[in-house]
């Protein structure tokens, strides 16, 4: 049997599989309000030292906190901010302000606010991350894709641990090179 037509077949295995389980996420199934599925999340605050973020982000391991001044939302300061600025660089972190590595004036939504609305925010703006604030702009929590994620799986665990991996089989894979 040619490889093309193993392909083929294959394919159509994962779209009769996909076909069978027919079912599909409703609206109102994505309509959950923020606030039962964000984090907790700690906050350093404007004109700490870099150190001191590192340091609660291990603690807490996680990968991203609030900078806050007189309790309100400045920014949000996470791995990558801090990684793509120090990469190769000879740093002393407790030296530098995690006012120059924050994302100012971040994207925020409210705890009533829905899981569609910060699927579509986060499609769209490129986020890993969105603080979940009061009306006065104070963080309440952190909205994480991991959040979204975890909360899918929960809810519709046979329809997404039970997708056909891409291939059905590893042998229909071909490796380039030796």
């Amino acid at each position: 049997m040619p490889f093309e037509t193993l392909i083929d077949d294959e394919m159509s295995v994962m779209d009769e599989l996909l076909e069978e389980s027919g079912k599909t996420l409703e609206t109102h199934q994505i309509e959950v309000p923020l606030g039962s599925i964000m984090n907790q999340v700690p906050s350093v605050q404007s004109g700490a030292s870099l150190q001191e973020a590192l340091d609660l982000m291990v603690s807490y391991d996680i990968g991203s906190i609030f900078v806050v001044a007189d309790e309100k939302l400045k920014g949000v300061i996470g791995e990558r901010d801090i990684l793509l600025k120090v990469l190769n660089k000879s740093i002393e972190y407790e030296k530098l302000i995690v006012d120059a590595f924050m994302k100012v004036d971040p994207l925020t939504l409210r705890p009533d606010d829905l899981l569609d609305t910060a699927i579509q925010e986060i499609a769209q703006g490129g986020f890993r991350h969105i603080p979940i604030t009061d009306k006065d702009n104070i963080p309440l929590g952190m909205l994480s894709v991991r959040n979204i994620i975890s909360y899918l799986v929960e809810h519709f665990p046979q329809e997404v641990l039970t997708l056909p991996p891409k291939p059905v089989r590893k042998g229909t894979q071909s490796r380039e090179g030796a």
